[in-house]
């Protein structure tokens, strides 16, 4: 009997950290959604451990693993009596890979826009279905503020992209996010050259409208088609000032600031 009362405990003793570890990992993922998704915002100090542990529904040792796994992957930063700072070294690993990749191949722009359609097209399917009465706010807001007739073309540059990252934002989908970033310096550079030169923006703001009307009917083909649509326009737009065989690396400044 004792035996047997032995053996059940060192089981369930051995069964403890993997199930501890197990619930850790899915922690430290949901943690990881709210901070792409801008829950947390880069900049920001994370709540305390106790009150993150009680919001997730763990233990404080559990909540502690996740944060542990978060901050050695470049998502958070511990400060010595302030806390858990949000930060982003993650971002920056991936916008430095992708500027090595331009350095070593002939990329052209062409190429660069087929990728950029295909988050484009995939975030606006995702987010018809997924995006959140805050996230739809926030994409109404920033087309309001594209729509003012007193900004200049590099802030109307920045809302362009603004509306583009909170699509993928509103995606909910981490790896997709990360593409978006990955890319977004070299887009920026490439819609600033686009913009500038062409002066088109009334076009884009409705496409973008369009767009948005779509998520908020939660119609995931209106919003794919309108999607679809707006980079059809963006296309022809480019045609105008840039070649599509045109090398990335030779129209854009390639210490792009990340």
């Amino acid at each position: 009997m004792i035996c047997y009362m032995l053996t059940i405990k060192i089981r369930w003793e051995r069964n403890m950290p993997a199930k501890r570890m197990t619930l850790s990992l899915q922690i430290q993922n949901q943690l990881q959604t709210a901070l792409l998704n801008g829950t947390y915002e880069v900049g920001q100090y994370l709540p305390g451990e106790g009150t993150l542990a009680e919001t997730y529904n763990v233990s404080r040792t559990t909540m502690r693993d996740a944060i542990s796994g978060l901050v050695e992957k470049g998502f958070l930063e511990r400060h010595q009596g302030k806390g858990v700072l949000v930060i982003d070294k993650s971002r920056n690993v991936a916008v430095g890979s992708v500027r090595n990749m331009i350095l070593r191949e002939n990329y052209t722009v062409a190429e660069f826009m087929e990728i950029r359609e295909m988050i484009d097209n995939r975030a606006a399917c995702f987010a018809a279905s997924r995006a959140t009465d805050k996230e739809i706010e926030k994409m109404r807001e920033n087309i309001r503020l594209m729509e003012q007739k007193t900004i200049n073309l590099d802030e109307y540059t920045q809302y362009d992209l603004e509306f583009h990252r909170q699509l993928a934002m509103a995606s909910q989908n981490r790896l997709l996010i990360a593409l978006f970033y990955a890319i977004e310096p070299l887009l920026k550079q490439i819609l600033g050259k686009v913009i500038a030169a062409t002066g088109m923006v009334e076009a884009n703001c409705r496409y973008h409208a369009q767009i948005l009307e779509q998520i908020e009917k939660r119609c995931v083909e209106g919003a794919v088609e309108k999607m679809e649509e707006h980079d059809r326009a963006s296309k022809d737009m480019f045609k105008e000032s840039i070649k599509n065989n045109e090398r990335l690396e030779d129209i854009i400044i390639m210490e792009f600031d990340t």
